[in-house]
């Protein structure tokens, strides 16, 4: 080969490494940079309406790791969930056109750079899993609007402050290397989970509340096996303003003992009762976790489920113990129960499982507690309605007797001798008509009894009938009520404050205290001594026998 053909080879290989390099190079979006300056950024996305899904991605650069909150329109409900949080239902509407609001009208206030040696400068970085380092400097917050076909609105990094102007920020087109400086507020996109959900965990009102149950119970495990020691159930009813015991059940000595009236020197604690009731109306969503699946919206435990080491695992970590075996299994937690008895109908059942360390990108102040919520018809706010008497026509035999006694009595006063004169005929013929119109008069007064006897049982039926449908159509609505909470709930391991926790599921000594006789007191005392752990040796041997999950 000579030295001509060689060199041509050289320069056809270098000329083909040069296209390959020039096709293959990053695709840039050709700027016209002076027209951007007063424009939007986004000159495309005009709609806010248009966007179905945000995403939001920043870098903690202490832990290495991105933080991802996304929201987005169901396809097939149309709803608002929180892929980011296991899909939680989102209060998004209002909240998800603000933040795409933020990019519709973003409008360019200068040029920062064009080169990509300038991104960590500005802190322009994109946030890329695959790419990012413990410790890196420089790295934005990615902001991406879709629509509904999963196709970019917009998608922005967000960069660090202007110097001298805190309300500007450089910012970067995903995608592209020009540096902009644009007016935009990041903190003012919210990306705390609480804030895009309607945050009322039982959503109902103080006031509707009618009677409270605590049922004080601990399970204590011991290798496989685990054992349900019961201390006290207490339920008080709440009227007039005043807070009255139901009933009182204590378990010592592996016998309960049940009152429904307490010691001349004892009361119930009508503040703390108070507390409760507002605390339950109060009750706030932290965070959410998906339950295992096969676990029914009642909290009953199938065979399946139970043959089921991981979701039942599941369920121990977080404080809840399903005992029992096919579909008789129930569900305990760690930490009892509270009943909330509505005037409506509709029972909250409040199982508190274990204690979580605090999650979510904004954690709040202080421990929090997993806790699962059921809804049930409480039938004891049902009882039959007292209907009315219905009066009884008179029987066929009854008019028949009674037509007979009147002939009776007709027989016996008439003259069996025959009559002699005129006169005496004349004296029979009126008799008779007399007769006849005294009949007549009977039989009027008879059909007036039976029509007010019968208007009577109409008026009567029609009273008791709308009794029983008031009663039917109260304990229908009841039940739909509870289909559609337990419909909300079903699926969620709810997260509370513990602040929360304390204040619902109170011990004895909180609940009945000791009355003051003082007459220089300043106000009550509580003197019980603590039950809160009373009872709990007296059940050790429970554990011989043991919960089977």
């Amino acid at each position: 080969m000579t030295e001509g053909v060689k060199t041509l080879v050289y320069v056809g290989v270098a000329l083909l490494v040069a296209i390959m390099a020039f096709v293959s190079r990053p695709r840039q979006i050709e700027v016209a940079l002076d027209e951007k300056i007063g424009n939007p950024l986004f000159e495309n996305f005009e709609d806010a309406s248009q966007a179905a899904s945000m995403e939001f991605v920043r870098y903690d650069s202490e832990m290495g790791e991105l933080r991802n909150f996304r929201v987005a329109r169901d396809r097939q409900s149309g709803a608002w969930t929180i892929p980011s949080n296991a899909g939680y239902p989102a209060d998004a509407e209002q909240r998800m056109r603000d933040a795409a609001l933020m990019l519709v009208d973003l409008r360019v206030l200068g040029i920062a750079s064009q080169l990509p040696g300038d991104h960590a400068f500005f802190g322009v970085l994109e946030p890329d899993r695959e790419r990012l380092r413990l410790g890196d400097d420089g790295v934005g917050q990615l902001l991406t609007f879709e629509d509904a076909k999963e196709q970019t609105l917009a998608g922005v990094i967000i960069g660090k402050t202007v110097r001298g102007d805190e309300e500007q920020r450089y910012v970067r087109i995903r995608g592209q290397d020009v540096v902009y400086v644009v007016r935009i507020d990041p903190s003012q996109l919210s990306t705390r989970f609480q804030d895009w959900i309607e945050q009322d965990l039982l959503q109902l009102t103080s006031w509707d509340i009618e009677d409270v149950t605590v049922m004080n119970y601990a399970v204590e495990r011991d290798l496989n096996r685990a054992a349900l020691v019961r201390d006290f159930d207490f339920t008080a009813r709440f009227e007039d303003n005043e807070w009255e015991l139901v009933e009182l059940t204590r378990h010592h000595d592996g016998k309960p003992k049940t009152v429904t009236q307490l010691p001349a020197d004892e009361e119930l604690n009508k503040e703390n009762l108070d507390a409760l009731k507002t605390a339950v109306d109060g009750l706030k969503i932290v965070d959410v976790f998906r339950k295992p699946r096969g676990l029914g919206r009642d909290l009953k435990a199938g065979a399946a489920f139970l043959k089921d080491d991981a979701s039942v695992k599941d369920l121990q970590a977080r404080g809840f113990y399903p005992y029992g075996s096919g579909e008789t299994a129930e569900l305990f937690s760690a930490n009892g129960e509270v009943h909330v008895g509505m005037k409506d109908g509709v029972q909250y059942v409040l199982r508190f499982g274990e204690t979580v360390a605090a999650t979510g990108d904004e954690p709040t102040e202080g421990r929090n507690r997993y806790l699962f919520v059921t809804a049930r018809v409480d039938m004891d706010k049902f009882p039959q309605p007292e209907l009315e008497a219905v009066p009884e026509l008179p029987t066929a035999a009854q008019e028949e007797e009674s037509g007979e006694d009147s002939e009776q009595a007709d027989e016996e006063d008439a003259d069996p001798q025959p009559a002699d004169s005129e006169e005496e005929t004349a004296e029979e013929a009126e008799s008779e008509e007399a007769e006849e119109a005294e009949e007549e008069q009977v039989e009027a007064d008879r059909e007036a009894a039976e029509a007010a006897i019968l208007q009577e049982r109409e008026r009567i039926n029609k009273e008791n009938q709308r009794k029983l449908d008031g009663w039917n159509e109260r304990i229908q609505n009841a039940k739909e009520r509870v289909a559609e909470l337990n419909t909300r709930f079903g699926d969620w391991y709810y997260v509370v404050s513990e602040d929360q926790h304390e204040k619902i599921r109170l011990p004895l000594n909180s609940l009945i205290r000791k009355k003051d006789t003082s007459e220089e007191a300043d106000g009550p005392t509580d003197l019980l001594p603590d039950d809160d752990g009373e009872g709990i040796e007296a059940f050790r041997s429970l554990q011989e026998q043991g919960l089977q999950p």
